[in-house]
């Protein structure tokens, strides 16, 4: 549609020469203009963009007409051409200079192409145009800046504004907003509280200040601001809604199960509060009546795959388990999709169909390419579960072939070669880990624990734990290790004030066999009976425990 912005005249197409024969007139502007924009909507409607964009910018530059140029604009803007956006928008704000979106698309162009001090003074400009938007032109400038800008040329951008607008509190908010994604946390509360001095009850600052000092580690004072912003607007069901969420993530579940439902009880069709009050009652272990509210959420499309996978969590958990591989079967889609095929698995494995888990996990390694690793590990641990070890072993020497290298693939095949006595394998794999890493303070333990269970190279091994003790020296396995190297090594005492810390520090039944064997040998035998006596009623069938049942058979006779 041209034909309103253009009028022709038949004398403009034609002139008469002396000798009274007719001869064409070059095209008069108006009639090159229809031409040109006639021309460009057809390349556009056939896609091509370039032709389309030159034709408009021509008919922009000839006519000066706003609503060419405006057109232009879009369309340069569409085909990402940067330089001729800014020409088209330069064209339509000098063509229409009371507009204010030209001048928004010129600045932000002109800071695109480096053009920062022409950038940053015409958003000078555009910010005293009457009518302009202020807050969407800042949060639009924001999100430019954190996207296309280095850290501190994006913060002095903002900072020249700041300086030009001391008293615009919006330039204060965008700071703040643009100070937060730079995680510039103390910069942006202060900017937050010198908007909230202009404007007090600013719901949008109120929120942003409140995420920062959660951010900052003050949950208290962020709780407050959303507290104040409430009392100051308390039929606002989006704050309470925020502060429900900053609750819930503080820990303070029955305040956010409080909040929940009182914006239910005004708007009981609110599926979004009913699945943030759904996740607090089963993060509180009401896991009923969170299942009672996931079930209302599976009438919901939003939520509906997430519910199902609570569902099949909540089912698992109280071992319901053909129920939960149900549930975790009907997420096809969103966020939880890959861990409940996961979940699925491991349902599978509890109702002892490993034939099915395996196949299921076969196909997974095709469907989910980047969690390739993630998969292998969790088929071997299925495997190693299963005792079959053998099948284990291969697996991970397949992935090994994929993923050469790999340092988990390689430290759990260590682990499952120490298992199977193939003893090199596992040496080979340690070192091939250390050799890229080490500071791998699990494979320094693997390996020195290995070398001292077995009574050999002993210095070796305490070389290998004690670089592993510095690294963590405070790691119960570690300490395990290093306990039970110094009974080798005959040090009964020092074994015995290791092992004591270690199993202080978890009750493993690994660790228990360890210290019951140094307690016994000590001559500390009731000690090392009642250690033995609460590890085998925990793990009555621990390799470790029934290793230690077989040699000291006279222990455990009632």
């Amino acid at each position: 549609g041209c034909s309103g912005l253009f009028s022709t005249t038949r004398g403009a197409d034609e002139t008469f020469e002396s000798d009274h024969r007719i001869r064409k007139a070059p095209p008069a502007p108006e009639s090159e203009a229809v031409y040109l924009i006639l021309g460009g909507e057809l390349a556009g409607q056939a896609g091509q963009y370039d032709v389309a964009l030159d034709h408009y910018l021509k008919a922009a530059r000839l006519t000066r007409n706003p609503k060419v140029a405006e057109r232009a604009t879009q369309i340069a803007l569409f085909a990402k051409d940067a330089p001729k956006a800014l020409e088209a928008a330069t064209v339509w704000s000098q063509s229409d200079p009371g507009n204010p979106s030209p001048k928004r698309i010129a600045a932000i162009l002109n800071l695109k192409q480096g053009n920062i001090d022409t950038g940053v003074a015409q958003i000078r400009a555009l910010l005293t145009v009457r009518g302009v938007d202020l807050e969407n032109t800042l949060i639009d400038l924001v999100k430019l800046l954190d996207a296309e800008f280095q850290k501190e040329q994006a913060l002095e951008v903002m900072a020249q504004l700041e300086r030009a607008f001391p008293k615009m509190p919006e330039i204060h908010f965008a700071y703040a907003l643009l100070a937060t994604n730079k995680a510039e946390y103390p910069l942006a509360l202060e900017q937050t509280q010198k908007a909230l001095a202009m404007r007090p009850r600013w719901n949008r600052v109120q929120v942003l200040q409140a995420q920062v000092m959660a951010q900052m580690g003050d949950s208290a004072a962020a709780r407050d601001v959303m507290r104040k912003a409430l009392r100051d607007d308390p039929e606002n069901s989006n704050l309470r809604f925020i502060l429900a969420q900053l609750l819930t993530k503080t820990g303070d579940l029955a305040g956010a199960e409080r909040e929940f439902r009182r914006i239910l009880s005004k708007e009981s069709g609110n599926p979004d509060a009913r699945m943030g009050l759904a996740v607090v009652l089963l993060e509180s272990g009401k896991e009923d009546r969170a299942k009672a509210e996931f079930q209302r959420l599976t009438g919901d499309e939003k939520w509906r795959g997430q519910a199902y996978f609570y569902l099949g969590l909540i089912d698992a958990r109280q071992g319901r388990m053909r129920e939960a591989l149900g549930w975790f079967d009907r997420v096809d889609s969103g966020p939880n999709e890959f861990d409940a095929r996961v979940n699925a698995v491991t349902v599978l494995i509890g109702l002892g169909r490993w034939e099915e888990a395996r196949m299921r996990l076969n196909d997974l390694r095709t469907r989910y390419p980047n969690e390739v690793l993630k998969l292998y590990l969790l088929e071997a641990d299925l495997l190693v579960k299963k005792k079959d070890l053998h099948a284990a072993f291969d697996l991970l020497t397949d992935a090994l072939r994929e993923m050469p290298g790999q340092r988990e693939l390689l430290y759990s095949r260590a682990l499952v070669a120490e298992q199977l006595d193939r003893l090199a394998i596992l040496e080979s794999d340690l070192q091939a880990v250390l050799a890229a890493h080490p500071d791998d303070a699990n494979a320094l333990n693997a390996l020195g624990f290995t070398l001292a269970d077995r009574g050999k190279r002993l210095d070796e091994a305490e070389a290998l734990l004690a670089r592993a003790l510095k690294l963590k020296p405070d790691d119960p396995a570690i300490l395990d290790s290093w306990g039970w190297l110094q009974y080798r090594r005959g040090r009964l005492d020092e074994a015995l004030n290791y092992l004591q810390r270690a199993y202080k520090l978890v009750d493993d039944p690994e660790i228990a066999a360890h210290l019951g064997e140094v307690l016994w040998e000590s001559g500390r035998k009731a000690e090392a009976r009642r250690i033995w006596g609460e590890a085998v009623k925990r793990a009555p069938d621990h390799e470790q425990l029934r290793r230690v049942r077989a040699k000291y058979r006279e222990a455990f006779v009632r």
